[in-house]
């Protein structure tokens, strides 16, 4: 017994008996060849078990002269998982020129029968072939050998859903210096990159017949900003290939073999363009508070501590996960008491990739102050969101939330300055009085009315009181009376924010500038109208503005300078500090306006 049968009797008893997982495919190197060219014809059996010893296959070639086989056998291990690969590789000769089937070929293993695919191949005639042999590339097809493919995961999709795009390069021989050289720019999308190959790692696949190498080049996840028919451009790689080698006095031209004396040739490769169907999302059933989240989302809310004093902070977090794209989600609709102080948000976003699928979780960490002793009651949080799958528009709420808020310290002593009963102010002034000197023994007689002191005190005494009764009123008012209050602090608000926003400009940090412009716009517009400035929208703004009869062009402004923002932080536009420095200005120019027409 040879020391080879011995290894591979040792091989099959080192495997439990278990059913065999195998493979029969049949492939060939070209399917299109002139009469005096050879077919490579191969079949390969792929199993988990040792492949040494198996019947031959049947062969299903009419019109065709047979050679061979040649009979290779071969290992792999990848991962401790075990394939053995025994393939047979015939040269077929078309008895003439013409459009032939090469048949299914089969084989028995055990109580099975295997069969391969059937494969169609054009035999042209043999002068034809050699005419084009003449010069070193003449009549070669290179995308018979070579191409470029572009695949999606879906070729009809809603505004704002993923859709995945592979750039998938095929080869049948070897390649070297493999480059982008155009890559698409995906115009109507927002697009992320998901994965790109830093080396090439094919995989075999066979296609049409042909034994091709597949290595994937580019993943990317595009997400349609808008409605209608979208071309995903061709993408354009460069590399080198060998330089083709005729052989003299041989009909067989093989383009791909190597060049002795090592040369080669630089070719460029361009994948089709793609038209993707884009619908728009759909009007019936948009709930009002939808933003253009478009994916499936979950959402949570939690408020702590629910038991506080009047002035003490309340945190309320709210997450929202899932998936989809994060960058379009603008927030939640959270509306707040009026005896609740809200602050803008600190807002966490993470990023994740399962299954090729992209989203993650937000969340928005609110401080509430409450304003007044007693229970307060936060409405539930909304969240609202269209699902691709399930064609429908869905509307999250968490639970209604609760605090009981307690008298503060500042109160309470308030409360004890001004508690001391009647008997305490007699008690009071009587030894007030026991103190107090004789002031006639100080003051010497006069008559008041001739004095000039009299007579301006009879002006200023009413003055005064006049103007002390207006501000009390007005203290008053702006206790008592919310509204009033936003409005009257509304301008100056809004300057203390432009001062603060020159200190994020110098910073030079683009995307908080951009967001403490929008944030200073919402807080003065929802001060000045009395609305909630939290989980306001741009529509929201042009809709308060509108109701109020501003003037057009003061709304487009409006419009304008929270488009300009959004495509700075989300449409990952690039402005300058001359830009930012613009926006400024018409931001103070819009606040003053609005400020003179309100």
């Amino acid at each position: 017994m040879r020391i080879s049968d011995i290894f591979w009797i040792n091989c099959l008893l080192a495997f439990p008996a278990v059913a065999q997982e195998i493979q029969f495919e049949a492939s060939v190197d070209r399917t299109r060849v002139s009469q005096s060219e050879p077919i490579r014809y191969s079949l390969q059996i792929i199993s988990d078990k040792n492949m040494s010893h198996v019947p031959s296959p049947v062969l299903s070639v009419d019109g065709f002269h047979v050679e061979g086989p040649s009979v290779s056998t071969r290992m792999e291990m990848i991962n401790y998982n075990t394939s053995f690969t025994r393939e047979l590789t015939y040269l077929l000769y078309a008895k003439k020129a013409g459009s032939f089937r090469i048949g299914p070929a089969e084989i028995v293993l055990g109580d099975r029968t295997y069969k391969t695919l059937p494969i169609a191949v054009e035999v042209g005639q043999a002068q034809q072939r050699q005419a084009r042999s003449t010069g070193a590339n003449q009549g070669f097809d290179i995308n018979e050998h070579l191409y470029l493919r572009v695949n999606t995961d879906r070729e009809r999709v809603y505004v704002g859903q993923q859709l995945n795009v592979d750039f998938d390069l095929f080869y049948r021989h070897q390649l070297y210096n493999v480059g982008f050289k155009e890559i698409p720019s995906f115009s109507g999308f927002w697009s992320k990159e998901l994965w790109v190959a830093k080396q090439l790692e094919p995989h075999r696949q066979v296609v049409e017949g042909v034994s091709f190498n597949v290595a994937p080049l580019r993943i990317m996840a595009l997400f349609p900003t808008r409605a209608g028919g979208h071309v995903i451009d061709s993408m354009t790689i460069t590399c080198d290939i060998p330089a083709r080698r005729t052989r003299r006095g041989s009909m067989l031209d093989d383009f791909f073999s190597s060049d002795p004396f090592g040369r080669s040739q630089s070719v460029l490769i361009r994948s089709d363009s793609l038209l993707i169907d884009v619908r728009p999302l759909p009007e019936q059933g948009r709930p009002g508070i939808f933003s253009g989240a478009v994916g499936d989302f979950d959402l949570s809310a939690k408020m702590t501590p629910n038991q506080v004093r009047v002035g003490d902070p309340v945190t309320l977090k709210i997450e929202i996960s899932g998936e989809g794209n994060f960058s379009v989600v603008k927030g939640v609709y959270l509306d707040t008491p009026e005896e609740v102080k809200l602050y803008d948000p600190t807002i966490d976003e993470e990023e994740t990739l399962i299954k090729g699928r992209y989203g993650g979780r937000r969340t928005y960490e609110y401080i509430l102050i409450p304003q007044r002793v007693g229970i307060l009651e936060v409405p539930p949080v909304e969240f609202s969101f269209f699902n691709p799958d399930l064609e429908q528009y869905i509307t999250l709420k968490s639970d209604t939330m609760f605090v009981r808020c307690e008298e503060g310290d500042i109160q309470e002593e308030n409360e004890n300055v001004y508690s001391l009963n009647r008997a305490d102010i007699e008690r009071v002034g009587r030894d007030i009085r026991y103190i107090k000197p004789d002031l006639n023994e100080w003051v010497k007689p006069m008559v008041v009315y001739e004095s000039r002191f009299f007579w301006l005190m009879q002006i200023f005494v009413p003055l005064a009181f006049g103007i002390f009764i207006g501000v009390n009123k007005h203290r008053q008012r702006l206790q008592g009376d919310l509204a009033y209050a936003r409005r009257r602090r509304a301008y100056g608000e809004a300057i203390k924010q432009l001062k603060h926003l020159d200190n994020l400009l110098s910073a030079g940090d683009s995307n908080i500038y951009y967001a403490g412009v929008q944030h200073t716009l919402k807080e003065f517009l929802g001060d000045r109208f009395n609305v909630p400035s939290a989980g306001m929208t741009t529509e929201d703004c042009v809709r308060i503005l509108t109701d109020a009869e501003i003037a057009t062009g003061l709304i487009e402004k409006t419009g304008l300078i929270f488009s300009l923002c959004d495509d700075a932080r989300f449409a990952q536009k690039t402005l300058g500090v001359k830009e930012m420095e613009r926006v400024r200005i018409q931001l103070e120019e819009l606040i003053e306006s609005l400020e003179q027409q309100v």
